[in-house]
């Protein structure tokens, strides 16, 4: 298995003033999101992902389509990666017990 720069059972959240993108990465392959616009729907998802690389993962639907994250670097509490060619920024918030 590759090593990824993704930190596992921590929560990531989109730094947006519109979208919601909460993603929780598992060990076991699974990603668990919360994905919609703010005042608008959300939906709820399971994914599965895999290590690509060490800066790079790929997040996939039951439907086949596969999103890749590339680049990916942490600096303290963010994560920023480039996602489908756009930047973004995501928060890390270590799960409560």
């Amino acid at each position: 298995m590759t090593a990824t720069a993704i930190p596992l059972d921590h929560t990531l959240t989109l730094v947006s003033d519109t979208a919601i993108n909460i993603y929780h990465f598992s060990p076991s392959g699974q990603v668990a999101a919360t994905i919609g616009t703010k005042n608008g729907p959300v939906s709820a998802p399971v994914f599965s992902w895999r290590a690509a690389s060490a800066d790079c993962i790929e997040i996939a639907g039951s439907d086949g389509h596969v999103e890749r994250w590339i680049n990916i670097r942490i600096e303290g509490d963010l994560l920023h990666a480039e996602c489908n060619g756009f930047a973004r920024t995501f928060t890390i918030r270590k799960l409560s017990p």
